[in-house]
């Protein structure tokens, strides 16, 4: 049985709490997770590895709508050990990046939550590689890799948790993405859904740059020193 050693040990992002107009956004979520398999002593285990970074920044163009660029790096490794005569150790590796833009739409809930889902759209290019050794009286290594292109379009849900000035905590439960790719050299193309509602947990901080400043503007209207100075003329005057 599938045990989950450690999901998700670090994700920190810079971004927004409470969308305001004419302000920045800027985020990154870095995650790694490990979990082994124990097949039982006549079979063998299996070993996964996966990592990833998202970095993003983008503009909010009103307290709804927010349009920038958005990326990401993340490597999937995978180790099956089958024991026997002869025993074999099968290792997958999977490197991939992504670049496209992101489209984020904020809602207030009332008082210091809101919620944000964002549509993140992605051209992604990566490589596939596998090394199969088995051991036995002539060990043998066999190599096979493979490189792929495609296109990722995911949707993404979470509640914003507003801490002290533009500062928040974020908390999301997954999200439901479509994704299609094609090989080079087997002249494959694979394509499906990926729903990972109520699978993941991540939590993030996140910043709304500007908004501190938009706040100090707002108590000095235009016309403000004009009026001061004609309250020290009429001081004069008496």
């Amino acid at each position: 049985m599938k045990k989950l050693i450690l999901a998700l040990l670090a994700v920190a992002s810079v971004g927004t709490a409470n969308a305001q107009k004419n302000t920045f956004l800027t985020y990154g979520n870095a995650g790694v997770m490990w979990d082994k398999t124990d097949n039982g002593n006549l079979v063998g285990s299996t070993e996964n590895t996966t990592w990833n970074i998202t970095p993003g920044v983008g503009y909010q163009f009103n307290n709804h709508l927010t349009v920038g660029v958005q990326g990401g790096y993340g490597q999937n490794k995978t180790i099956n050990n089958t024991v026997g005569a002869p025993s074999i150790q099968n290792t997958m590796n999977n490197r991939e990046w992504q670049l496209g833009a992101f489209f984020r739409y904020t809602q207030p809930l009332g008082g210091i939550f809101s919620m944000w889902t964002q549509l993140d759209l992605s051209y992604l290019s990566g490589k596939w590689s596998s090394e199969v050794i088995t051991y036995g009286p002539a060990t043998t290594v066999a190599n096979s890799s493979d490189m792929y292109n495609g296109f990722q379009g995911s949707i993404t849900p979470a509640i914003a948790l507003a801490v002290h000035k533009g500062w928040a905590l974020n908390f999301g439960i997954g999200g439901l993405a479509y994704r299609t790719t094609s090989y080079d050299k087997a002249p494959t193309v694979t394509n499906g859904f990926m729903v990972t509602f109520g699978q993941q947990f991540n939590v993030g901080v996140s910043r709304n740059i500007g908004c501190c400043m938009s706040k100090h503007r707002a108590h000095h209207e235009p016309g403000m020193e004009h009026r001061k100075m004609k309250k020290h003329d009429d001081d004069d005057d008496e």
